[in-house]
């Protein structure tokens, strides 16, 4: 496995690279639910 080993100053671009995906996955599917929840609210008025 030594093909995936980029070195030490490319780990923790690449674990930087990879939080910054998560967090933007993780806003996208908030903001998506909270989207529904307040067309949801809208509906009950």
């Amino acid at each position: 496995m030594t093909i995936f080993y980029i070195g030490p100053g490319m780990g923790i671009g690449s674990m930087l690279l990879i939080f910054l995906i998560a967090g933007i996955v993780l806003f996208a599917f908030g903001y998506i639910i909270w989207i529904k929840i307040k067309n949801i609210f809208k509906k009950g008025k």
